[in-house]
């Protein structure tokens, strides 16, 4: 058994579990004996090795590695149904204490959806002008550009507030270096090359990598949060139409999945708001 408690920063949370000493030695000890079956030394069949023989050639290491994976994984779900939490990220797992005949603690460091405060966002919004295009009598042009989803987004952030945990941002900071590390890769260039290339140093990336961040989560929780006030929903038809347009038979497969549809579905609901604020900045 174990017991949990939580401690919370503004939506990042932090759970410390406590696996108890009794079911620790008991994983233990089945781990321990997996392995010394396992156990391959001249003269002796697998697993018929003399223990004192045997367990000389045990790696600890890579029974307590072995030991972390079969009881932290339960251990934090059950304490995330405990604490009655909503994490919206992996949890970064840091062992606190373990010895073989004590107790494991550990702590999970997460994040749930940051509150947000939309402000007068739509006063915000309507107060968009396009780029207006004079004529030589210095009356303005109807051909003048329109109001962009870009000005709408940037217009938002001035006017919402949203709290993001840092643990939120180096998680998105994160995924975001590991898809340019394949996109890299798959370049035949290292990530030292490309930033030679580009004339940049590891911590210019990563700052701009932050900033990039911070804007995305900022704007995709914004756009939620008014999508739900708005009433902005997605039927099933406009999620069937838009796997319909895909390229080719491979891609409708992977959009057909539970998945592919949850993905396709805020594609299409991001959309259907910025057009509905685009409205609203245009008068219509």
């Amino acid at each position: 058994m174990e017991n949990s408690s939580l401690t919370r920063n503004g939506s990042e949370i932090t759970l410390t579990v406590k696996i108890s000493a009794a079911e620790v030695q008991a994983a233990f000890s089945r781990i321990k004996q997996k392995a010394l079956r396992e156990i391959k030394l001249p003269g002796f069949r697998p697993g018929k090795a003399p223990p004192e023989l045997a367990e000389k050639q045990l790696n600890e290491d890579a029974l307590a590695e072995e030991l972390f994976q079969e009881l932290i994984p339960p251990a934090y779900t059950r304490a995330v149904v405990e604490n009655k939490v909503n994490p919206i990220i992996p949890p970064q797992i840091t062992v606190k204490s373990f010895q073989k005949e004590t107790e494991l603690v550990f702590e999970a460091k997460t994040a749930e959806a940051p509150k947000v405060l939309l402000g007068d966002y739509l006063r915000a919004v309507r107060g968009l002008r396009g780029k207006i295009v004079f004529g030589p009598d210095g009356k303005p042009l109807e051909s003048g550009e329109k109001v962009t989803a870009s000005q709408v987004l940037e217009r938002l952030r001035e006017a919402a507030k949203v709290d993001l945990p840092p643990a939120l941002i180096d998680y998105e900071v994160q995924r975001m270096l590991s898809s340019l590390v394949e996109q890299v890769n798959s370049l035949g260039l290292t990530v030292d090359q490309y930033l030679s290339s580009q004339g940049k140093k590891v911590e210019e990336l990563q700052k701009e990598y932050h900033d990039l961040a911070e804007r995305n989560l900022k704007d995709e929780f914004i756009l939620s949060q008014i999508a739900r006030e708005a009433k902005i929903t997605v039927s099933e038809q406009e999620i069937t139409d838009a796997i319909e347009a895909a390229p080719d038979e491979k891609v409708k497969e992977g959009l057909r999945t539970e998945r592919g549809q949850a993905y396709l579905e805020d594609v299409i609901r991001k959309r259907k708001t910025i057009e509905h604020l685009l409205k609203i900045a245009e008068g219509s």
